[in-house]
């Protein structure tokens, strides 16, 4: 992606699969060590790790720093004032993830596009005297100020990834996308960084 310059987005196209091959191996790993025959262990530990190992792989190229917002158990890596943001979107090989449906369940990240991410294309009429909606009601004022001082004008850019225990890493692209109504996603630009054969 241009934004980045021609000399960042080669060491961001390498690394970013690289830090969630880390992080699904070490969850991988978590599972093995459980002994569980459920992924119990692998799921939370992936979790974490992806935005773990993000920031470790990224941190000592130009213009890297990573926030920690408030009530939040992850810390998030901002490159060149873009928020990148880890989301697995599949357990299985071949599939874009612009193809995936359904409301976008993770919260942080839910909350990250609503403040940051592009608008959507289409906004449901608000009826009078109708409650807000849980997305609406929330109080995002303390996350907006803790990303705004370190960048002051951020944009999200959602780095996707499937994988599953068994096979590890299946595909990684990162792509900018809107939170729709009813909380599906309406994608921009997407590129494929990595993708199992």
């Amino acid at each position: 992606m241009e934004k980045f310059g021609p000399d960042l987005v080669l060491d961001l196209r390498a690394r970013i699969p690289k830090a969630l091959q880390r992080a699904v191996e070490l969850a991988k790993s978590a599972r093995m060590a459980s002994a569980l025959d459920t992924d119990h262990a692998f799921g939370p530990t992936r979790w974490k790790q992806q935005y773990e190992s993000l920031h470790e792989q990224l941190q000592d190229l130009p213009d890297v720093k990573d926030v920690h917002p408030p009530g939040a158990q992850v810390r998030v890596t901002i490159c060149r004032d873009h928020l990148l943001l880890p989301w697995m979107y599949a357990k299985r090989r071949g599939i874009d993830m612009r193809r995936v449906r359904g409301r976008f369940k993770n919260q942080l990240i839910r909350d990250l596009l609503i403040l940051f991410g592009p608008q959507p294309g289409y906004e449901e009429p608000t009826l009078p005297e109708m409650p807000p909606t849980p997305d609406e009601a929330r109080d995002r004022t303390l996350l907006r100020q803790a990303i705004e001082d370190l960048s002051p004008q951020p944009m999200a850019l959602l780095v996707g990834f499937a994988c599953n225990s068994d096979e590890g890493l299946l595909g990684v692209s990162w792509g900018e996308a809107a939170l729709a109504p009813g909380g599906g996603l309406e994608w921009g630009p997407v590129e494929d960084l990595f993708r199992l054969t």
